[in-house]
């Protein structure tokens, strides 16, 4: 039992690995045609071109290794019952559940391979290739270190920052107004005017302004300032952030993102429906497995091992589908976040295990 699972498995990783590389493979060759002839026209160097899609793999692994279970999980129980190897195996007395097990851990094991990936190696990964191909090679502007105006920002205090310009590289505002509102109050408690401020590692330094002490909508007190230190929550690297791409960005960030949107009082239902479909779409390496199991072996009877996996390609189309109406349902405030995400892979999921459960049955349908 133990070395027909073994040989099973085996016989899966050899086809998974073989699928994955084929599929990241045709993806770049696709792609480096497209961006050959602008690595060429902005006269880029033969190194970074393989730099980039060098990096590239982890982003392109994401979304390719789910879907390659599928045609892995077909091109390998097809081939084995071509070979009547299923069949000796069940002859044996091992059910279908026992030798699809191996695969179904394996898949469940790659999604959580790809969650950690997505969550530490991809958005690092994909910082650089946006930066080595937009900057480097199109010679855009790095925005991280471009001086900002007119910056309207909420503090996670309540608190309202407006900035004439903001300097990234030496830390520096020009003409900033902070408003203080009062706890669950639209009322201002004071507002600091500056005609600069200026970070020194530790605290903004605030000169040439003065601050204004409000009491029932009229000003209660004034008092000028050449040098003053304020304590405010924000630090540097908050005036300079700027919207990630989602491939950048970790299950964590887009997290304390959502909070700091909640705290502001924002809108934040479409990055929930984007973080819950960063954390589900690995997960669809199982539920395209469950799917494949029944599929391959079903299609098996009825053709060759080509017709298996035009069933599988097509099977994966539809789920694709779906799981693209219900994010996008989700975006549109049709469904919730999590049944927008998990609805589809839930649903399908259900379908691999009738499918199994009625794999025996010539019938698809108990009618």
């Amino acid at each position: 039992m133990t070395l027909l699972k073994r040989y099973i498995l085996g016989q899966f990783i050899k086809t998974y690995l073989m699928t994955v590389g084929g599929l990241i493979g045709m993806f770049i060759i696709i792609d480096g045609f497209e961006r050959l002839d602008e690595f060429v026209t902005k006269h880029g160097e033969v190194s970074d071109f393989l730099m980039y899609y060098l990096l590239k793999i982890p982003f392109i692994l994401s979304y390719m290794a789910p879907q390659a279970v599928l045609v892995a999980t077909v091109i390998t129980l097809a081939t084995l019952s071509r070979n009547n190897e299923f069949t000796a195996m069940k002859a044996c007395g091992i059910s279908v559940t026992g030798l699809t097990f191996p695969i179904i851990s394996f898949s469940a094991l790659l999604a959580l391979g790809l969650v950690i990936s997505n969550e530490f190696i991809t958005p690092f990964t994909s910082q650089k290739m946006n930066y080595l191909f937009n900057i480097k090679v199109r010679g855009g502007e790095d925005q991280s270190k471009k001086s900002r105006d007119h910056l309207w920002i909420r503090s996670a205090n309540g608190s309202i920052w407006n900035i004439n310009s903001y300097d990234p590289v030496r830390s520096l505002m020009k003409g900033v107004s902070l408003y203080s509102l009062a706890p669950n109050q639209p009322d201002i408690q004071y507002r600091i005017d500056a005609e600069s401020a200026l970070w020194n590692g530790k605290q903004w330094e605030f000169y040439n302004g003065y601050i204004r002490f409000f009491k029932s909508g009229t000003i209660e007190s004034t008092k000028y300032f050449e040098k003053q230190v304020f304590p405010v929550l924000e630090k540097p690297a908050d005036f300079k952030k700027l919207q990630k791409r989602p491939e950048e960005m970790s299950a964590r960030y887009m997290y304390q993102t959502i909070q700091k949107q909640e705290k502001e009082g924002l809108d934040s239902t479409r990055n929930w429906i984007d973080l819950h479909q960063k954390l589900s779409y690995p997960f669809v390496s199982v539920v395209l497995a469950l799917i494949g199991i029944p599929l391959s072996i079903r299609s098996s009877r009825k053709g060759g091992l080509l017709f298996c996996v035009w069933v599988s390609l097509v099977t994966g189309f539809i789920f694709s589908f779906f799981y693209a109406m219900g994010i996008s349902f989700g975006h549109k405030g049709v469904f919730s976040p999590i049944l927008a995400a998990w609805g589809p892979c839930l649903l399908f999921i259900c379908i691999g295990f009738y499918m199994l459960l009625t794999i025996d049955s010539e019938k698809l349908l108990p009618v």
